[in-house]
């Protein structure tokens, strides 16, 4: 099976939860709508296309940065404090499952993109290291595999429901209802470099990562 291994590096990155008002906590990755999302624009889509994605990479350092936030009630303005979490150092490993005609529009919009992007807010540019076609493989294992990067896993994948590690419910893409965004949701294990899955089965691209999409094959 084919698949495009994308590259990126962020100097900073903050990708905002949902809801999060006083203190602007970020994901550890970015989620999958937010992949997505960036992939739409690459395309300058006016359609959703059907893809899937898995997402996995490292940072160096967390922080937290200070803004102001100005409101409006009325005629008055106020002023409240606002603490942003910011990752540093971000580098991501995308692998991208499409057909293959999709697959080949993204790779050449990469190497022929001439427009800055941005991953998280806008002002987080993404450089882009490295676009390449890869197989994925299924390989058999026969004792646990350890995790070379922090990465998002969905739940379907998982054997072993005590696995441990951090949960969340990942927005992945949404439907326009009633003038409202209802968002479909990834329920998903983050876990981190240097952990270790059980698993009979799993796949893995040619330059040995493995790979968990978002949606199954």
């Amino acid at each position: 099976m084919k698949a495009l291994l994308i590259k990126l590096y962020q100097e900073t990155a903050s990708y905002t939860k949902p809801f999060a008002y006083k203190v602007g906590e970020t994901y550890p990755l970015p989620p999958y709508s937010t992949v997505i999302g960036m992939l739409h624009r690459l395309l300058k889509a006016d359609a959703y296309h059907e893809m899937k994605v898995s997402i996995q990479g490292t940072y160096e350092d967390k922080c937290i940065d200070y803004r102001s936030s100005y409101l409006y009630k009325g005629k008055e303005l106020g002023k409240s404090p606002l603490n942003i979490h910011l990752l540093y150092g971000v580098h991501l490993l995308l692998h991208i499952h499409a057909d293959e005609g999709l697959l080949d529009q993204i790779d050449g919009q990469f190497k022929q993109n001439q427009e800055f992007l941005s991953l998280g807010r806008k002002e987080d540019l993404v450089r882009l290291d490295e676009v390449k076609w890869v197989g994925i493989e299924r390989e058999d294992a026969d004792q646990h595999h350890t995790l070379l990067h922090d990465i998002y896993v969905p739940v379907y994948y998982l054997q072993n429901e005590d696995t441990s590690g951090i949960r969340y419910n990942l927005n992945s893409k949404y439907q326009v209802i009633n003038g409202i965004r209802v968002w479909e949701k990834v329920p998903v294990l983050y876990l981190t470099e240097g952990d270790h899955l059980e698993e009979e089965q799993y796949w893995r691209d040619e330059e040995g990562n493995v790979v968990y999409f978002h949606t199954p094959l």
